[in-house]
């Protein structure tokens, strides 16, 4: 198998692509990192992908929080560390 085509800023990964970072050790765990988020961001996880930017593995994680705030995160894949964080009520449509 050769090598990867380079991946661009902000495209999600494949799933071989996960795979193999995972394999690598350059990632950890959706599980693990959202369990390193919890005390800061609970919350029911809505949307996630994996990317990779500028060196470095990001997972950008959308939340729906128990008080109806939409947060979104942009976290390092492997540290767990919150990079960005947006918060934002949830909208409610009118009918």
């Amino acid at each position: 198998m050769g090598p990867l085509a380079p991946i661009h800023a902000e495209t999600p990964l494949s799933v071989e692509q996960m795979r193999e970072a995972r394999q690598r050790g350059e990632v950890r765990s959706l599980r693990w990192v959202l369990h390193q988020l919890q005390p800061m961001y609970p919350g029911r996880l809505l949307d996630v992908e994996l990317v990779h930017k500028k060196g470095r593995y990001l997972y950008r994680i959308k939340l729906i929080q128990a008080d109806g705030y939409i947060s979104r995160l942009v976290v390092d894949a492997y540290t767990a560390q919150v990079l960005r964080a947006r918060s934002r009520p949830l909208e409610k449509r009118k009918s």
